[in-house]
């Protein structure tokens, strides 16, 4: 009998003991901002104001969580330890904007995220441009959790947009997005 209450304490001070490492893992690693690669669409022009929102365009790229994560902890911490990434800021910048063409040609922008562990679109930014003249544009993020997306290698954006004027060249758009881990 004492032979199975000590095997039995041991197990349960064990439990406890790696419960109690995730504890202080989770206490010491704060998380961090790291900048995704940079999405660069070359606009062709857009000869029609659509009433309705229209695709402009799907990006793909591999990503790999836990190299991300130990680059920016010196291989302290790895993608487990990771519990919430979330966009924190979307920048979007139009490198050949001019008066009558420019960000104020849309109405609005929407992009969406995919990737090969979790195939539900999320919608990572949703914006209503002003109508006046701008050639970049920042918004925070939206509070949606990208964690289980994010463990996937294969990630896609799809963007979507819905224009107010047409457009009268091509328009080059760099859209730079910066997320959050804890």
């Amino acid at each position: 009998m004492k032979k199975v209450l000590f095997i039995f304490f041991g197990v349960a001070v064990l439990l406890s003991g790696i419960s109690s490492c995730k504890k202080v893992a989770n206490a010491i690693f704060q998380g961090f901002e790291v900048s995704v690669p940079d999405i660069q669409i070359a606009l062709p022009v857009v000869p029609i104001v659509s009433p309705f929102e229209i695709p402009i365009g799907q990006f793909a790229y591999k990503f790999n969580l836990d190299s991300v994560v130990r680059s920016k902890t010196a291989g302290v911490f790895g993608a487990n330890d990771v519990s919430s990434i979330k966009v924190k800021q979307f920048n979007i910048n139009i490198t050949n904007a001019d008066q009558q063409n420019n960000i104020s040609n849309f109405q609005s922008l929407r992009v969406t995220l995919q990737s090969n562990t979790n195939n539900n679109p999320a919608e990572i930014f949703s914006a209503v441009f002003p109508d006046t003249y701008a050639a970049t544009f920042t918004a925070p993020g939206n509070d949606t959790e990208l964690l289980s997306y994010l463990k996937g290698s294969d990630i896609v954006y799809n963007m979507y947009a819905k224009n107010r004027r047409i457009t009268t060249k091509p328009l080059s758009i760099i859209i730079s997005v910066t997320i959050r881990t804890k």
